[in-house]
């Protein structure tokens, strides 16, 4: 790639800029767009905007800290739209063509005293004194710059706010600037529902992120205990009460410093490269690390609806673990004690709402379910993948299409594998093997191979067998692609439960380490759950 890259800069930089932009993890592409536009927005001479006041609105509008600058803009659109020598079109006049965006132009603009019937505009030593009715505003012309920004971003998300605007404050009172404020306030917070993370989420961020930092953990640091721990003893604010709540949290916070501390770094990389010596980063590094780290691979329930490949109940027990990925594989534990403790603590929030008596009850319950219970589930769930992967190859093989070849590789045992695959090398090396004849080929090495007979009459079965909506019958070959999809989703799935419920096997030595761990975890959720929710007969 010839892409240039900003220049490196020290590490001790790095570390201690990934908390500080760990509140920008979410923003999308298209705020961010929208900011560097402001920033690159042509003017009179040279840019339009200084880049403090366009950080200055960036910093509010991701803290969700705009109320007072809109409140504040909407009294200087009053006194524009109310100025005599704006007749018409008055914003775009005032902010766009004369550009009164700086303090000397600005004052310029108001030199003279200006009287309507709502209300009187003075420009004093220091401020702008606006008197409407009983109400006195004054504006500061070094506050100009900030303002004009934020109404050129204002009218980037909706540009028919300036003559709604100009119309709503015509010789208007305070009750009209008010509600231009609330107006601003509105369009921006549903513009950002779709922009940034909620609020109640950025404040989690920032706890979490502090208590890392405090505890000085990463991700590569972080270990079942200290999920344990942050939920024993968590930050003043926000409360966390529930034991899943402080996993997703503190799991979502862990990928967000890492996506936003390696973006950080690929920014300030020299360039894109393999000379290492002279900092340059491999592009494939960006690739695994940026790009795919920060795409959104887990949300899989489609896979229980139609075709259903999978059952709600087959589906359910890996979803946290889809949830998190790696960070599954990291922290075993925790969704073990997640499965179990996580349902109990769900059971005692509903009891709460019923009554004392019931919540009594259910904490003298303990839970009907081990972790070897959720580990059976997994196993279950992993087999159906495999199951549903066998259908769905001799769906393929039925309607004659070669994609069948790379989703049966995936499932055949291993030695008729090796052995296709050897076979499959000599074909393709042959220049006038085509796709179709490959096909047929193949067709006839599976007949000639019993073990892959029995393969493929095992796989007509489990479809024969099969109820579920969308395997009921064959599906027309244009159906094919979210067949395909929904492959490509199952290995996913398969592959991901197959590598945790490995680390869960060498963490269960001879069988017994998963029950004394979860005798240990049943005596801190229960002394822990009774402080919550109040210990009968204490």
């Amino acid at each position: 790639m010839s892409v240039r890259l900003k220049h490196r800069i020290g590490a001790q930089k790095i570390k201690s800029g990934r908390m500080t932009n760990i509140i920008n993890y979410g923003v999308s592409d298209t705020l961010k767009a929208l900011f560097a536009q402001l920033k690159d927005t042509p003017g009179l001479n040279g840019h339009k905007y200084h880049g403090k006041d366009v950080a200055q609105i960036a910093q509010n509008i991701v803290c969700r800290n705009y109320g007072s600058v809109c409140y504040e803009l909407s009294f200087l659109c009053w006194a524009v739209v109310n100025h005599r020598h704006y007749s018409s079109s008055a914003l775009l006049s005032f902010f766009w063509l004369d550009e009164n965006i700086q303090p000397k132009r600005f004052r310029q603009a108001f030199r003279q005293p200006v009287q309507t019937t709502s209300g009187n505009i003075c420009m004093g030593e220091d401020y702008l004194q606006l008197q409407i009715g009983d109400v006195e505003f004054a504006i500061s012309p070094t506050r100009v710059g900030v303002l004009a920004v934020m109404l050129e971003l204002i009218a980037s998300i909706e540009p028919a706010q300036l003559s709604n605007i100009e119309t709503l404050l015509l010789d208007a009172d305070t009750k009209a600037i008010k509600q231009l404020s609330s107006n601003f306030q509105k369009l921006i917070y549903s513009y950002l529902k779709e922009h940034i993370p909620e609020a109640s989420t950025q404040e989690r961020f920032r706890a979490i992120s502090e208590w890392l930092k405090q505890h000085n953990l990463t991700a590569q640091k972080l270990t079942d205990q200290d999920v344990l721990d942050f939920w024993l003893n968590p930050p003043a604010q926000p409360s966390y009460i529930k034991y899943s709540t402080v996993l997703d949290d503190l799991l979502d916070a862990i990928t967000a410093i890492e996506v936003v501390e390696n973006t950080f770094n690929a920014e300030y990389a020299l360039s894109l490269g393999s000379n290492s010596e002279q900092g340059e980063v491999d592009a494939d590094w960006v690739q695994t690390t940026v790009f795919e780290q920060a795409e959104n691979v887990s949300d899989l329930g489609w896979l229980c609806q139609s075709p259903k490949f999978l059952t709600l109940a087959q589906y359910q027990p890996m979803n946290p673990l889809l949830s998190h990925g790696k960070l599954a594989r990291q922290l075993p534990l925790s969704f073990l004690r997640l499965s179990i403790f996580g349902g109990w603590q769900s059971k005692l929030v509903q009891a709460k709402r019923k009554s004392t008596q019931v919540l009594s009850d259910k904490l003298q319950q303990f839970p009907n379910r081990h972790y070897q219970d959720y580990l059976a589930e997994l196993n279950d769930s992993e087999s159906q993948c495999k199951q549903v992967q066998q259908v769905i190859a001799h769906l393929f093989y039925s309607l004659n299409n070669p994609l069948f070849i790379g989703i049966m590789l995936k499932q055949m045992p291993t030695n008729l594998q090796q052995a296709l695959k050897i076979w499959m090398r000599a074909q393709i090396a042959d220049p006038t093997e085509s796709e179709v004849n490959l096909f047929i080929d193949v067709q006839q090495w599976l007949y000639q191979h019993p073990k892959a007979q029995l393969w493929l009459t095992e796989a007509a079965n489990l479809f024969k067998n099969n109820n579920k909506d969308g395997f009921k019958k064959l599906p027309l070959v244009t159906q094919l692609d979210i067949y395909q999809d929904g492959s490509e989703a199952l290995d996913h799935c398969q592959e991901l439960v197959a590598r945790y419920l490995l680390v869960i096997t060498k963490l269960n030595h001879e069988n017994t380490q998963l029950a004394e761990i979860y005798r240990s975890d049943l005596c801190i959720f229960s002394n822990r759950f009774k402080q919550i929710y109040g210990a009968p007969h204490a």
